[in-house]
């Protein structure tokens, strides 16, 4: 028959666990709350210590730097404590064995305690019973929630249990704070680098406006410096003989040319790329006026299509068609047509200068000319990569892809 001091301890027993139960409860909620881990570290050790009875609390927090744990929060510690005192790690403590064991450590005999020794701070405060449980998160152990007692034989298997429940709440709340600090630190890299790429772009526009500016006082000294020489040449013709004068004026119109070809480089929107199309007409605008074609009546027509290379190269096409458009001026009769479009058998350009005119004579050999202007054509298309052909008064060149022409 059961005794009636059976039934109290049992209901006694059943009281105490069913507080215990309400508390992790309590915690859970905060947690879920959402509070911040300081908060909810306090809070655990305020409950862990009311639901077994004890009069000290505390939560430890590993340091791996250090070998040693720090009273991240506790209860019923002396002022200045909390935040400062260190405990040392494995067998200098409780909480140091059962960190290193994984497994819950209860201690009602603290004085004659084999496994560990006391540390100081527990001796300082007259400590005879502990119970520490690992705080075990995703990534790895946090640290250990511990209950300490003046009392000896305290603590029982079932706090302990209680006091793993709580541990395991807190641990879904480190690893909350520790995703956030890791999302907080990437987005902390994000923004570094962020703004790195941003100063490191504006130092590149920097430096792409300096190097525009530098390119365009290059340009605008070039076409100066040929002014000067095409005035000096000019003059020099006006002096000379005349076997002498024709060369002179044919060197000065030369420079002209390049003259000309920079001018429209010169004044073009981007440095170091050229919308061909555009270009030609402009060019050939001015050669309407240079070479006297508009005064004389006869027609500069051009049509050209629009697609972007490289400087050099628009400067070495447009001297190809001042070098021929030149000529047909010279030589040739009637309208001058220019045209450079596509090539839809090969995605390359063609190009064709045609006058009215009777052209070469029969049997000219180009490649077998003394002739500067017929040389400098011929040399100008291999660099271009395409071989001149003349067809009467019609001149035309195949040019590669200008897309390969950027390269």
């Amino acid at each position: 028959m059961a005794r009636a001091g059976d039934f109290m301890d049992s209901t006694q027993e059943l009281t105490i666990r069913l507080r215990q139960q309400a508390l992790i409860a309590e915690l859970g909620l905060a947690a879920l709350r959402g509070g911040t881990l300081q908060a909810l570290l306090e809070m655990a050790a305020r409950l862990a210590a009311s639901g077994t009875g004890a009069p000290f609390g505390k939560v430890l927090e590993y340091q791996p730097q250090e070998g040693a744990f720090l009273l991240r929060a506790g209860i019923g510690w002396r002022e200045g404590s909390v935040g400062a005192a260190r405990i040392g790690g494995g067998p200098e403590s409780p909480a140091g064995l059962a960190f290193a064991s994984g497994e819950p450590v209860i201690s009602n005999d603290l004085a004659g305690e084999r496994r560990f020794r006391a540390p100081p701070l527990m001796a300082a405060h007259a400590l005879r019973s502990a119970v520490s449980v690992v705080i075990r998160g995703a990534a790895g152990p946090f640290g250990v929630l511990e209950v300490d007692s003046q009392e000896g034989g305290a603590f029982t298997a079932p706090d302990a249990t209680f006091l793993e429940a709580l541990a395991h709440t807190l641990a879904l709340a480190v690893d909350r704070e520790r995703r956030e600090r890791e999302l907080a630190r990437l987005a902390a890299l994000s923004a570094d680098h962020a703004r790195e790429a941003e100063e490191a772009r504006a130092t590149r526009d920097g430096l792409l406006r300096e190097k525009e500016l530098l390119l365009r006082e290059v340009d605008h000294r070039v076409r100066n410096s040929l002014t000067v020489t095409r005035s000096l040449l000019s003059l020099q013709a006006r002096l000379s003989p005349d076997g002498t004068r024709e060369a002179l004026e044919e060197a000065t119109q030369r420079v002209s040319t390049i003259a000309l070809v920079h001018d429209r480089l010169y004044r073009a929107d981007r440095i170091g790329t050229v919308e061909l199309g555009s270009y030609l007409r402009g060019l050939c605008g001015d050669l309407d006026r240079s070479t006297g074609l508009g005064d004389s009546g006869r027609a500069l027509q051009v049509l050209a299509d629009a697609p972007e290379c490289l400087a050099d190269h628009a400067i070495t096409i447009g001297l190809v068609v001042t070098e021929v458009v030149s000529n047909a001026a010279k030589h040739g009769a009637g309208a001058v047509r220019v045209r450079c479009l596509r090539d839809p058998a090969t995605g390359g350009l063609r190009l064709e200068v045609e006058d009215e005119g009777v052209g070469l004579p029969p049997g000219f050999d180009p490649a077998e000319s003394d002739g500067l202007g017929m040389r400098l054509i011929l040399a100008l298309s291999q660099k271009l990569g395409g071989e001149p052909r003349w067809n009467g008064p019609a001149f035309r060149l195949d040019i590669p892809d200008p897309a390969t022409l950027l390269d």
